[in-house]
This record gives C-alpha cells, sequence and structure tokens, in this order.
C-alpha cells in the first residue's frame, strides 16, 4: 500500500521533528530545505557577496537564553554533560545529533527552495520548487507541513527621516559581530532578547550605546540563573501553572527584583510580567549602571546630520549607526495570504499593525478550511520552540494517521476556537505585531497532549512510576520529556531521563518542601477543627 507523501518545508528543528514523527506515523516524507544544511536559523551563517539576505538570523556571540533540559525535544535529551546554556554552535549540533540518531538525512532535499505551493481541484497539494541544478520542478503530495518558522522577514519601524538619515541603519537580523562598531555611537531600538543582547555586546567595544524602548518602558527582565547556579527556567514547574497568575506575577518581580535589580523609575513596566513577553539578559542593569548603555524613549525624527530627535524632546548627535532589534513579519511568500490570516473579512476586526502579523490558526497548526495544511513552530511560546513543534507534529501525524484521541472540531468550531484564543491575547498583552502568537509553554503543550494521549496526568505517574517521580513531575524542571512517559509513543527511557534532569535540583527543594509543609500545617489544622467539631475536646 502507497504511503501517503508529505511535504515538509524547511530543515530547522521544527522540520526536522516533523520528519522524525512522519517516519514514526508510517507517512512517507520528502523535505524542501532552501539551504545545504539543516538547523534553520540556529545555523550561524555569514553576510557576504554570494548570500547577502540568510535565513539564519544568529550573531556570532549568541546564547540560547533557555537551559538545555527545557529546549530538548521530547524523546532526545541535550546531553548530560553539555553546559546548561548553550552557545549557538552547540545548538546546531544537538540538531546534527538529532538528525543523525533518527536517520533523517535522506529524507531532504537541500537547496530546493519552495516557490509556490497550490491547492489542486482533489485537495492534494502541489509544490512548485528550485532543485539543486536551479530547475523548476512539481511534485503532488496529501498533506504539507510548514517549517520556516516567523523570523524570517525583518520588521522596520517608520520613522521620519529614515530615508535621509546618513548613518548606518539596519535590522539586527543582519547583525554579525560587534568590531564593525568599535568606537562608534550606536542606537539599538526594541528591548526584547536580541536588542538588549546586542546592547551589551556592544556596550564594551563602541564609545556609546543608546537603547530606545519604543513603548516608553523596559520590559520585565529576568536573569538565566538564580541562587547561584539555578537555571531561571527551572523554576517554571508544573506545580506554578496551578497558581493564580497575581502569585505567579509576584514571583516574577520578587526574582527579577533581587537578581537584575530594580528597573530606571522613569522606564519602570507599567504592566505584570504575564502582560508581556520577558526579556532574559542579566548584565544589562549593570551596564546601565555603568553608563555604558543609556535608556533612551522612542524616536520622533531622524535628521540628515546624523542627529536623532526623541519623544521627550531629547536630540542625540553623531549617531554613526542604527540597529533596529524591531521583530519580524510573519510572512509565507509561497502561500496565500489568507491561508494564515482568515481572509480580508477577518482582517479587518483588527488594527492595522496587529493585523499585519494576524494568524488565524487553530491551536496555531492548521487554517479551518484546509486541515491538510499545517503549520509547525508558527508560535511565540514563552519557552523553547523545540519542544513545542515536537508535540505539534505528533498532534498533526496523529489527526492524520486516525490516532488522535479527540476529532477535529467542525470548521466553525475552530473559527469561534481561534477568536476566543485571540480575545483572550489582547486582553493580557498590549496590542502589537509581536504578540499575535503568544502562548505559555507548559500549558499549551498540556493542550496538544491530552489530544494525543501522552499528557502526564499526576495521578497516572503516582500509580506507574512512584511517588518520587511524581514529586519530580510536579515540582521539578519542565522537562519536555514528561511527554515520552504514556502514550502509544511512549520512550522507554524517559523516566530515567527525568530522574537524572532532577538530580540534586535546588528546584526541588524550594518549591516542593515549602509546599509540602504548608500543605501539611493546613492539614493538621483541619484535622484539628474535624475533631473538635466531632467533641473529642479532651484530647486538646
Amino acid at each position: 500500500m502507497t504511503k501517503p507523501r508529505v511535504a515538509i518545508i524547511g530543515a530547522g528543528p521544527s522540520g526536522l521533528t516533523s520528519i522524525k514523527q512522519c517516519i514514526d506515523d508510517n507517512l512517507e516524507p520528502v523535505c524542501f530545505e532552501a539551504s545545504e544544511h539543516t538547523g534553520g536559523l540556529w545555523r550561524y551563517t555569514e553576510i557576504d557577496d554570494k548570500n547577502k539576505d540568510p535565513h539564519s538570523s544568529i550573531y556570532k556571540s549568541i546564547i540560547i537564553i533557555t537551559s538545555k533540559d527545557v529546549m530538548s525535544f521530547t524523546d532526545f535529551p541535550v546531553p548530560h554533560d553539555w553546559p546548561t546554556f548553550l552557545h549557538n554552535s552547540k545548538v546546531a549540533s544537538y540538531f546534527d545529533l538529532y538528525t543523525e540518531k533518527f536517520k533523517l538525512d535522506p529524507y531532504i532535499r537541500f537547496q530546493s527552495p519552495v516557490k509556490r505551493l497550490s491547492i489542486q481541484s482533489d485537495n492534494r497539494w502541489k509544490v512548485t520548487y528550485s532543485n539543486v541544478k536551479n530547475e523548476e520542478c512539481e511534485e503532488v503530495f496529501e498533506y504539507v507541513m510548514v517549517c520556516t518558522g516567523h523570523h524570517r522577514y525583518p520588521r522596520l519601524p517608520k520613522y521620519i527621516g529614515m530615508d535621509i538619515f546618513v548613518g548606518k541603519q539596519m535590522h539586527s537580523h543582519f547583525y554579525r559581530k560587534p568590531k564593525d562598531y568599535d568606537n562608534k555611537r550606536v542606537i539599538v531600538v526594541g528591548c526584547g532578547n536580541s536588542g538588549m543582547d546586542i546592547a551589551v555586546e556592544l556596550s564594551g567595544v563602541a564609545s556609546q550605546v543608546y537603547l530606545c524602548t519604543r513603548k516608553g518602558t523596559l520590559p520585565w527582565i529576568l536573569p538565566r540563573r538564580v541562587f547561584g547556579s539555578l537555571p531561571s527556567d527551572h523554576l517554571a514547574t508544573r506545580f506554578n501553572t496551578y497558581l493564580p497568575t497575581p502569585v505567579r506575577d509576584f514571583i516574577v518581580k520578587t526574582i527579577t527584583y533581587c537578581t537584575v535589580g530594580p528597573h530606571p523609575s522613569e522606564f519602570a513596566p507599567k504592566t505584570a510580567p504575564s502582560a508581556s513577553h520577558p526579556t532574559v539578559k542579566t548584565e544589562f542593569m549593570e551596564r546601565v549602571s555603568t553608563g555604558t548603555i543609556i535608556i533612551k524613549p522612542n524616536i520622533s525624527e531622524l535628521k540628515s546630520d546624523n542627529s536623532v530627535v526623541f519623544v521627550d524632546g531629547s536630540v542625540l548627535s553623531d549617531i554613526d549607526a542604527i540597529i533596529y532589534a524591531t521583530g519580524y513579519d510573519i510572512k509565507f511568500p509561497f502561500l496565500d495570504r489568507e491561508i494564515i490570516s482568515g481572509g480580508e473579512k477577518v482582517e479587518q476586526q483588527f488594527e492595522e499593525e496587529y493585523r499585519e502579523n494576524l494568524v488565524w490558526l487553530y491551536k496555531y497548526i492548521f487554517p479551518p478550511k484546509l486541515p491538510n495544511i499545517a503549520f509547525i513552530g508558527l508560535v511565540q511560546a514563552i519557552g523553547a520552540i523545540m519542544p513545542v513543534s515536537d508535540l505539534q507534529a505528533q498532534y498533526v501525524t496523529s489527526l492524520w494517521t486516525g490516532k488522535l484521541y479527540s476529532k477535529l472540531p467542525t470548521q466553525n468550531e475552530m473559527e469561534e476556537s481561534i477568536r476566543e484564543n485571540q480575545e483572550t491575547l489582547r486582553k493580557r498583552y498590549y496590542h502589537a505585531a509581536r504578540h499575535t502568537i503568544e502562548a505559555d509553554m507548559v500549558p499549551y503543550m498540556d493542550d496538544l497532549a491530552k489530544d494525543i494521549g501522552c499528557l502526564p496526568y499526576l495521578s497516572k505517574v503516582l500509580l506507574k512510576y512512584g511517588p518520587k517521580l511524581w514529586w519530580q513531575i510536579l515540582f521539578g524542571l519542565p522537562s519536555p520529556v514528561h511527554y515520552r512517559l504514556f502514550g502509544r509513543q511512549a520512550w522507554d527511557g524517559a523516566a530515567e531521563a527525568i530522574r537524572k534532569q532532577n538530580e540534586g535540583s535546588p528546584a526541588i527543594m524550594m518549591c516542593g518542601y515549602p509546599v509540602a509543609i504548608v500543605f501539611g500545617i493546613l492539614s493538621g489544622l483541619v484535622l484539628i477543627a474535624m475533631i473538635k467539631i466531632s467533641g473529642y475536646t479532651s484530647l486538646f
């Protein structure tokens, strides 16, 4: 019997895990990769005459902000002896190990960029692409998984005078090394992870760095580590998802104040930590305190004499370069826009900036009208994308092979679900292009896992694996391996991997034991009250 064919576009982490999942579910994947290698944006690529606009946005020094135990695929933990936070070259090496382990290379066609995807009358997809010889080719597939991500097309702000400013202007997508800015006066626009990271790096070589915050306030800034050696994302335990939002916000504020330090009062965040995407950069406030980075409000106008005017009326002269760390446009040039955005009728319900990056997909995966095309990795998880894409790929192939625990809702039900999710996002976050695809990592993955059949229900964990692993699942680090304990694709090594990841973890003691003590005290008080109510007062 012929296997259904699946076209996978992109061989980054989302594409690699999609290939593996197709193989596991007896589908025939064909992956089209535009470059000569796997890894997507995590494969460092120099900018030169041959490659002036690379897919990768990675600069030479970048280190991932998610710890290795939280960023892994669900059935392939990062090697235990590797550093806690990986340099971009190590991240790429991890993808190489994954590719080798599961023998994914034979399914990838390198230097084969997709030019067009079009739906046929029989609901199959025609893929038009260029092969290695630059010849245009066409093939037809039953299914498509789009895995090109959302960090490809730089998004620039619109300032008066950008066309007459004679200094250097560039998006952070094209930044690679700090040496070009030696003894320069540089403005970095945007205070997300890339903006702050680049500002800190340049502060060591530039004569002066200015960080421009377009909202007029800084984001909540978190450290990579707390209490010396504990990765801060290890505190995002499964137990935390049961806490009220104000309690979680209080914890984040406390960690920020005690580690990074208080924000400058004039640029302090005006929203709760849960209402914005956090930035991870411990050294930023230190550089601000030394004056090597100066915070400025939003830009009002750029002048032809290399001066920059800000909204508060202040002016900076002799600016050599402006780097715009202002995010990305969500685009898929090979697809009709309405497939992603929901069409003009849906788009008109939102303001211009928001609709420019509007994603109208069920669970950030399926267009309601076309369930045989799936988008993998098109979500801004507060956490790592690798395990999220892994679960998304499992969800998709489970659906296509009839193994999903629940049926896909009707088109109208999917439309309503998307609308409710967008309403939730717009209530939680300020309305901006960067907030159209936000999701909390663990709750989002739990939602997918429930339908896949691999959700680590605490009762099932306790009955099958005992109290120690139950404790580690609830209070330990949020390991993606949790999702391989149960289900049709359970991994025999999952329990041991979780135990190893949590060996000597301070998070267990810091989160679990206080909760156990409080629970014990409350239980004792309830017991005393019940005994008193029963009339056995002589015991007291």
